[in-house]
């Protein structure tokens, strides 16, 4: 029997569980697909949930109407919804006075970084293909519950995502994106080395194309997000 089969009481019973699990919220849909969307909206209205106000197909639609509630909202949030898959929205929703819970929904984990992008800042992350197998009620019971959730599905994906494309950097080419975070010029960063200066922007470009940076601040802030330097290492150079 297929899973979605609209028959088969085990789907109609997860349905019913989630409907329940969100009936207290006041909702909001947002992907990048107008057919979700639209799907979203229907399936709230076939399951009477009437506290749900819309679903979105870009981020500024989904700040508009998150912006235009006074209570807390719950979106729902298909990564689909921008290029970025919603890292900029995500971290634009946390800078709120009363940010929405949000439960992050992954078509594909192709693209996923544990280190790379603001998982910590959602409230459940789930696959899509977990769809069927109650993990959503898990995610929307931990959520109602006050608490985070990640598809357990995910753990080895992020796992080898991240792992396989951090890159590698050689000592010296680390050497000198330490000295980049610290401000330094290059010519500056070859005397701190002893090397040439001539070195030191062979060293440079080789780093930002490592870390796919079109310019110095770039490669820092990809650095930073992949763990490769310490975070009071840009804090440390400010002042410069």
């Amino acid at each position: 029997m297929p899973r979605f089969d609209p028959l088969d009481p085990g789907f109609r019973a997860r349905r019913e569980a989630v409907d329940a699990l969100l009936k207290p919220w006041t909702l909001i849909g947002a992907s990048g697909s107008h057919l979700e969307a639209q799907l979203m909206t229907s399936a709230a209205l076939t399951a009477q949930l009437d506290r749900m106000i819309g679903s979105c197909v870009t981020p500024a639609e989904v700040m508009d109407l998150v912006e235009s509630r006074k209570e807390r909202c719950l979106l729902m949030l298909v990564d689909s919804i921008a290029p970025d898959h919603g890292e900029a929205l995500i971290n634009q929703l946390r800078a709120l006075p009363r940010p929405p819970a949000v439960v992050l929904l992954l078509e594909s984990t192709a693209w996923l970084q544990v280190n790379a992008y603001p998982l910590h800042r959602v409230d459940a992350v789930v696959k899509t293909q977990s769809f069927g197998s109650g993990v959503l009620i898990e995610a929307l019971m931990a959520v109602n519950r006050g608490h985070r959730y990640v598809d357990p599905a995910l753990l080895s994906a992020l796992k080898a995502n991240t792992l396989g494309s951090r890159p590698q950097l050689t000592p010296r080419e680390q050497q000198t994106l330490e000295e980049l975070a610290q401000g330094l010029t290059n010519r500056e960063i070859a005397q701190r080395l002893g090397i040439a200066e001539t070195t030191t922007r062979e060293y440079t470009r080789s780093v930002l194309q490592k870390l796919n940076a079109r310019n110095r601040t770039m490669a820092v802030g990809a650095a930073m997000k992949l763990g490769l330097l310490l975070q009071h290492s840009t804090q440390d150079g400010a002042g410069r």
